[in-house]
């Protein structure tokens, strides 16, 4: 028997599955229908706050930035400016190490984010050609110099797209960006100079809860740790040289340990410490470097909450005691002397958070500024102590030109203060 059309599968089919549109017409047809079924949400969630103006042609766009018709706009430029609506993808997009084919190589040098683009298209973005796309970015840009390098990086936009491939992804694809040192580090670089911070703090946020999102992204809590305290030290390197120099740098560091502490003000515990402790003695070496920033770099109310972070995070290592030499309105060598007082037999134990050269750096800057105080018995003690520390370091290693010029100087301090070494 023959089957009625109420049974046919092919009508059935057609009516689940209505065909897709064949010509330009049926298309434009079709975007209309769907722009105006999406406005009607937009309009029942977000209620226009202005009338809107018609006329003989049509809706136009109401002047209320935060009307539907504006969200609905936005919306669908973001769909339609998506690598997948607007590239063609490669089939041969990477090579069988992950990586971009050799007869590839040179487009990538010249014209990496459009590379970037085709990789998105066709699903095939891995750490080495994400971190390839990257560094010869920052390689174009970096044929400028001073503010024209930043311009040339902001204009890139190449932190932008990677962003918004990074939250368009599955958590896979999310962690992917978090296994390369490398991709981080010049990442970082970029969504500085475009200004987006926020999108840096909202990774800290995710990695401090050990998932950056999707249905599989949690992360061993070991992992999440070190990427945090990397990506940190990142922000602050990036902010300092990139951004708005290092009093920006302060007032993200202290942020990001407010947002993260538990307990009342003044507690961290142990994984927070070791989280946020390393760009804590990163932002110290900067300080040294700086010379002493001055009141018009630095707040001197800014600087004393680093300084209490400092204390409360690693109270018995030097860096709390260094950091007060370097306040922009009240320079303080006491904490200073209190430390090497604490030393067994007047030794220093150097680790890896602990270089002999900072450490002695910091004892001349202190040198100075009780030279200036005038406080020449603290002087006296404190200069034999580096007399020591020179002497030991000399009988350790060779010196470099570099080394010998400081040393140098350093001793025509002394001898300055009639305390030449011997």
């Amino acid at each position: 028997m023959k089957g009625t059309s109420s049974l046919s599968l092919k009508a059935w089919s057609s009516k689940l599955h209505p065909p897709l549109p064949r010509t330009p017409r049926e298309s434009q047809q079709l975007l209309k229908a769907l722009t105006s079924s999406f406005r009607r949400q937009l309009d029942r969630e977000y209620p226009p706050s202005v009338p809107l103006d018609r006329d003989g042609s049509g809706d136009r766009i109401s002047d209320n930035p935060h009307s539907s018709l504006h969200a609905t706009d936005r919306h669908l430029r973001a769909i339609l400016d998506n690598p997948l609506f607007r590239i063609v993808p490669s089939k041969s997009a990477v090579d069988r190490n992950g990586g971009i084919p050799n007869r590839q190589q040179q487009r990538v040098a010249k014209e990496p984010l459009v590379v970037f683009d085709e990789l998105v298209a066709s699903g095939s973005v891995t750490v080495k050609t994400l971190r390839d796309c990257l560094t010869f970015q920052m390689l174009l840009a970096s044929r400028h110099t001073g503010s024209d390098f930043i311009q040339g990086m902001k204009d890139s936009r190449a932190g932008s797209k990677v962003v918004s491939w990074w939250f368009a992804s599955d958590s896979a694809a999310r962690k992917m960006l978090f296994k390369s040192r490398a991709a981080i580090t010049t990442l970082v670089k970029f969504l500085v100079a475009e200004g987006s911070q926020r999108v840096i703090l909202e990774w800290l946020r995710m990695l401090a809860d050990h998932d950056i999102g999707g249905q599989n992204g949690r992360l061993p809590e070991h992992i999440a740790q070190q990427v945090f305290s990397h990506l940190l030290v990142e922000l602050l390197t990036a902010e300092i040289q990139y951004g708005q120099g290092l009093s920006s740098a302060m007032r993200h560091y202290l942020y990001t340990c407010k947002m993260h502490q538990f307990g009342d003000d003044t507690v961290f515990d142990l994984s927070r410490k070791l989280m946020l402790l390393p760009a804590g003695a990163h932002l110290c070496e900067k300080l040294m470097q700086s010379s002493r920033p001055s009141s018009r770099e630095l707040d001197g109310s800014t600087y004393n909450e680093y300084l209490e972070v400092l204390s409360t995070l690693s109270p018995k290592s030097y860096f709390p005691a260094i950091a007060p030499l370097y306040h922009p309105t009240h320079p303080d060598p006491k904490p200073f002397l209190q430390f090497l007082h604490t030393l067994p037999s007047g030794r220093v134990g150097f680790s890896a958070e602990m270089k002999r050269e900072s450490f002695t750096r910091a004892g001349f800057d202190a040198l100075r500024l009780l030279a200036d105080q005038n406080k020449r018995r603290d002087a006296f003690e404190l200069a034999r102590f580096l007399q020591q520390q020179l002497l030991e370091k000399a009988d350790s290693e060779t010196t470099s030109k570099t080394s010998d010029r400081a040393y140098a100087e350093r001793e025509d301090l002394l001898t300055q203060l009639d305390l030449a070494l011997a």
